[in-house]
């Protein structure tokens, strides 16, 4: 019942640069050598040279609000390696999928919202209809997660907490929508998102270097 809301967001007010944030994944997208935005590519390498993967709730703790917007700014600018506060680093991915025009999900978003998918295989093979350019971000995200999980006895983030933090970035309920549906729906988008990455960690993820936690693997094993 809620697919027809969930098509698009609206368009921010305010225009960026092709590789920054606010725009379309198409053809003008600059892109990293691998095949994902720069910009994400850039923030990930921020945070891991700058060893913000180590720290303890990174992507979870929020940035003071003067020190995000001094990073977005220079993000903005094409001067990503001058941020120098890692939480405002970590903000700014989230942030960059949360005001994509259009969820990175696209024409997955209404079997997502609808629960239609129920096995980590189903949500595997709903990625398969989507560009190249998002289901390789989709993936670049899957193994951020699984990277930040390395340090899970530093940074105290599991798999688990990582999806949690990410899921209302990845689909945002319309303003319309009242409160419990909208909780329902970000639950929905975690549920995909712990199938899947428990689905990529056995498959194609680096599952003898990191092993989802226990809840997350018994929900993919449903």
């Amino acid at each position: 019942g809620r697919r027809g809301c969930f098509r698009k967001r609206g368009k921010p007010v305010q225009t960026t640069p092709a590789s920054s944030f606010g725009q379309s994944l198409d053809d003008s997208t600059k892109l990293a050598p691998e095949g994902v935005p720069e910009m994400l590519e850039q923030l990930r390498k921020l945070l891991l040279y700058g060893q913000g993967f180590q720290r303890e709730g990174i992507f979870r703790v929020s940035p003071a609000t003067s020190a995000l917007k001094a990073s977005r700014t220079l993000a903005e600018a094409d001067q990503v390696s001058n941020i120098t506060d890692l939480e405002s680093a970590a903000q700014l991915i989230k942030v960059w999928f949360r005001e994509l025009p259009t969820s990175i999900l696209l024409g997955c978003v209404p079997a997502v919202v609808d629960g239609e998918l129920t096995t980590g295989a189903e949500c595997a093979a709903a990625l398969q209809q989507l560009p190249e350019v998002n289901r390789r971000t989709i993936y670049w995200l899957l193994e951020l997660i699984a990277d930040i999980c390395k340090y899970e006895t530093e940074n105290r983030m599991t798999a688990q907490s990582m999806v949690i933090v990410f899921a209302p970035n990845l689909i945002s309920p319309p303003e319309a929508l009242d409160p419990m549906s909208a909780l329902e729906v970000n639950k929905r988008v975690v549920q995909f998102m712990e199938l899947l990455f428990t689905h990529y960690n056995e498959t194609d993820g680096p599952a003898t270097r990191i092993g989802a936690s226990p809840s997350m693997v018994k929900a993919g094993r449903a």
